[in-house]
């Protein structure tokens, strides 16, 4: 990938709210994540539940290049068949773009490692998902690496 591409790509991620709608595990009410960002009140739901580490993860659009709805559904229908075979939990979730312009509907899964939501960034073709410790600033973890000169 071209550098100019990457780093707008990048700023694009961090301008990105992460979504989390409301459900149980997060303490019943919508979250707002955000790059580089500490999220207290996420946090106390987690560790409510026993949760330390977390992720925001997604199938839409690898390699971040647009595809249809239709294939964006059946990726992400992978997805979340995948995570619940391995039995992690998931939340609905979305990000959207800060202009509003695009959207990817999303998972948030609670409890999963760094390695391996990188290892679902990978195997989904992601350039990064976002992930986070409890007590910690949310990470961009970028999935693929630059090439090297």
């Amino acid at each position: 990938m071209r550098d100019a591409r990457r780093t707008t790509l990048h700023a694009a991620f961090k301008a990105t709210g992460y979504v989390v709608r409301p459900h149980p595990l997060v303490g019943g009410r919508k979250h707002v994540l955000r790059v580089d960002a500490l999220h207290p009140d996420l946090d106390a739901a987690l560790a409510a539940h026993g949760f330390t580490t977390w992720a925001f993860l997604t199938a839409w659009n690898p390699r971040a290049h647009s595809r249809p709805l239709r294939t964006n559904a059946r990726l992400q229908r992978r997805l979340l068949t995948l995570l619940e075979a391995q039995g992690h939990p998931s939340v609905s979730a979305v990000g959207v773009a800060e202009d509003r312009r695009w959207f990817e509907e999303s998972l948030f899964v609670p409890g999963l490692s760094r390695d391996e939501a990188l290892r679902m960034g990978h195997l989904f073709d992601q350039e990064a998902v976002l992930w986070g410790a409890v007590g910690g600033a949310a990470e961009l973890v970028m999935c693929r690496e630059p090439a090297r000169s």
